[in-house]
């Protein structure tokens, strides 16, 4: 059954569907205001519903967002700081291998210098040697020879 009335021809605004002072004569007109009133009351309630349940996703999303955001930071951290402990012990490695390289770096120079002083010293122990060997053999030879005529 179709309504009497035409709901085109009455204005309507929210103050006068929500004030209690909106008189009328009309029975029909009072029932459609009141119909109206009820139908935009349960819209908007419907709405303000719909945005709660839409706030309270959101507001759980953001939670779980802020809850993987730490988790991830914490794991960040834990990568950073195992990170930083690696690279103070490889810095401390290296640092002793240098160390090392420069000991031995000066035991090799320490070494050059020995050698340059002694190398020289062998060839002439050598040469005096040779030296010496050859007069012994020498001797030798003339004590082989000298005749033994008297004296």
């Amino acid at each position: 059954m179709e309504p009497m009335y035409d709901t085109a021809t009455i204005p309507m605004t929210l103050d006068m569907l929500t004030s209690k002072k909106v008189e009328t004569n009309n029975p029909q007109a009072r029932c459609l205001l009141s119909t109206l009133a009820s139908a935009m009351c349960s819209q908007h309630a419907s709405d303000v519903e719909k945005l709660q349940q839409e706030l309270k996703n959101m507001q759980r999303d953001m939670k779980d967002f802020k809850q993987e955001v730490t988790r991830v930071i914490c794991k960040i951290e834990g990568t950073l700081s195992y990170m930083m402990e690696v690279v103070t012990r490889l810095e401390t490695r290296s640092n002793c291998v240098e160390q090392q390289l420069r000991e031995e770096e000066d035991r090799g120079i320490v070494r050059n210098k020995v050698l340059t002083f002694l190398l020289p010293r062998e060839k002439e122990l050598r040469e005096k040697c040779a030296d010496l060997e050859r007069r012994e053999l020498g001797r030798g030879r003339e004590f082989l020879f000298t005749p033994v005529f008297g004296a």
